[in-house]
C-alpha cells in the first residue's frame, strides 16, 4: 500500500513539475512585453455590457470605473442589463443612466448570466463587444490597452486581461491575491502558447464577428466564459492576453462562497472539455487540445489523489499512536535538531522542494507582469492554505461531473 500509495504522489509531483517548467520555457521564449505610452491609432465603437443580478454593493462602482476610461465617449456605449434583481441594483443602475447619456438600463426576468450578454449582443451593433461583470472594475487605461492590441494582431479575435484581487482584507481574500497573481502568470504563459482555456466575465472583449461566426453564449454549465472560448479554439479563432490591462474583481470573503464558486469553475472545465472531448489529443488544436485539456483533467484528479492519500498516511499516523498508548507503551517525542548532515534527501522531499521553488518563481513572475508587489502575508497564506482548501473543490466538482448535477451559481 505504502509502496502504490507514494507513486501516485509522485505522479502528481512530477506533472506539476512538468507543467511549471513548461511555462517557465514559453516566459524565457517569449517575454511580456512593457506597456508603451502610445495611443490606438483609431477608436473603433464598443458597447461594454454589464450584466448583473443582486449587485447593490458593487454596480456604482463598477459603473464608475467604466464611465472613467480613457476612450472617446461618443464611440463607448455601456448597457446594464439587469437579471432580474430583487435589490437595490436596477435603481442604482437606472440613476446613472439618467445622468449619462452613454449608460442604457435594461430590465429582463432572470434566466442566467448568460441570457443577459446574448440580450445586450443583440441590441448593439458596435464592432467590439466586452463584458464587465458588476464586481469588478476596471482600470482607466484599459480600454485604449485592448484596441492596441487588436490593433497590433487582425488575427485575434478576443483578449483576456490581467485580473487582480481588490482590497483584499482577510486571510482568504490574501490567500486570493497570490493566487490571482499566479494566474497572471499562467494566463500570459496560455497565451504564447495559444492556448487559453477561459475569457472571464471581468473585461474581456470581442470582436463582434466572433458571435456571427460562432453563436451567442451558451448555458454551459453555469461557466458559459469557458465554453465560448473552447468553442472559439474549436473553430481555430484566436484568443489572446492583454497583460497591460488591470482589472480590479472581489473575491469572495468566506470558505464556502470560495468552495462554491471554485467548484462552479472547476466543473465546468470538467464538464466543458467533456462536451468538447473529440479536442483531447487531436494535433488539429494545438496546445489546447494536446496540453491544457489533458492537464486540467488529470490536475483534478491527481489533486484529489494526493490529499486523499495525505489524509490517509495522517489517519494511520494518529491510529498507530493510539494504538500504541492503549497497549501501553510509551509516546516517545524526540526533541527537534537541525543538523546539515542529517537532512531528508529522499526524492519526494527534492520534488516537494523544487515543485514550491518553481511555484515561488511562477509568483515573482506574476509580480513583475501585472506590476505590483505581493504582501508577504499573501504567499505565506498562499503555501499554507490552498493546497489545504482546493482538494474540497476539486473533490466536489469530480462528484457533480460524474453524477451530471448542475453546480451552484452562488
Amino acid at each position: 500500500m505504502e509502496v502504490s500509495g507514494s507513486l501516485g504522489v509522485y505522479i502528481s509531483l512530477f506533472l506539476a513539475l512538468y507543467f511549471e517548467v513548461f511555462l517557465l520555457i514559453a516566459f524565457l521564449e517569449k517575454r511580456p512585453e512593457k506597456r508603451s505610452m502610445t495611443l490606438p491609432k483609431h477608436y473603433p465603437a464598443v458597447c461594454i455590457i454589464v450584466p448583473c443580478f443582486n449587485e447593490v454593493q458593487t454596480i456604482g462602482k463598477t459603473l464608475e470605473s467604466l464611465l472613467g476610461l480613457q476612450y472617446p465617449k461618443g464611440q463607448l456605449s455601456i448597457m446594464v442589463v439587469d437579471d432580474g434583481s430583487q435589490d437595490g441594483t436596477g435603481a442604482i443602475a437606472k440613476s446613472f443612466a439618467a445622468q449619462y447619456e452613454e449608460i442604457r438600463y435594461f430590465y429582463k426576468e432572470n434566466g442566467g448570466k448568460y441570457t443577459a450578454l446574448n440580450f445586450g449582443i443583440e441590441r448593439t451593433s458596435a464592432e467590439f463587444v466586452g463584458c464587465l461583470d458588476a464586481d469588478s472594475f476596471v482600470a482607466p487605461e484599459g480600454l485604449n490597452e485592448m484596441i492596441k492590441k487588436f490593433e497590433s494582431d487582425p488575427t485575434i479575435y478576443a483578449l483576456t486581461p490581467a485580473m487582480k484581487v481588490s482590497a483584499p482584507r482577510n486571510i482568504l481574500e490574501l490567500m486570493q491575491t497570490a493566487e490571482y497573481t499566479f494566474g497572471i502568470f499562467c494566463k500570459k504563459m496560455f497565451d504564447n502558447l495559444s492556448a487559453i482555456q477561459v475569457l472571464p466575465g471581468p473585461f474581456s472583449i470581442y470582436r463582434r464577428v466572433v458571435f456571427e461566426k460562432i453563436g451567442l453564449f451558451r448555458r454551459a454549465h453555469n461557466t458559459e466564459d469557458m465554453e465560448i472560448a473552447f468553442r472559439m479554439h474549436s473553430h481555430k479563432l484566436k484568443i489572446a492576453n492583454a497583460h497591460t490591462v488591470y482589472v480590479y474583481t472581489t473575491v469572495p470573503a468566506s470558505l464556502g462562497p470560495l468552495i462554491r464558486q471554485r467548484t462552479r469553475w472547476v466543473q465546468g472545465f470538467l464538464q466543458n472539455s467533456l462536451d468538447y472531448r473529440y479536442m483531447y489529443f487531436n494535433p488539429r488544436f494545438g496546445n489546447f487540445g494536446n496540453f491544457v485539456l489533458p492537464l486540467g483533467l488529470t490536475a483534478s484528479l491527481l489533486g484529489i489523489y494526493t490529499a486523499s492519500y495525505s489524509l490517509y498516511r495522517l489517519f494511520s499516523f494518529i491510529s498507530s499512536h493510539l494504538f500504541n498508548l492503549q497497549a501501553g507503551i510509551p509516546l516517545h517525542l524526540s526533541q527537534p535538531t537541525l543538523s546539515w548532515f542529517y537532512l531528508n534527501t529522499s526524492m519526494m522531499t527534492f520534488l516537494v522542494v523544487i515543485t514550491l521553488g518553481m511555484t515561488f518563481t511562477a509568483l515573482l513572475l506574476g509580480q513583475r507582469i501585472a506590476q505590483n508587489k505581493l504582501p508577504i502575508q499573501s504567499i505565506l497564506y498562499y503555501f499554507t492554505l490552498f493546497g489545504l482548501i482546493a482538494p474540497i473543490w476539486l473533490a466536489r466538482a469530480v462528484w457533480g461531473t460524474v453524477w451530471a448535477r448542475e453546480s451552484t451559481w452562488r
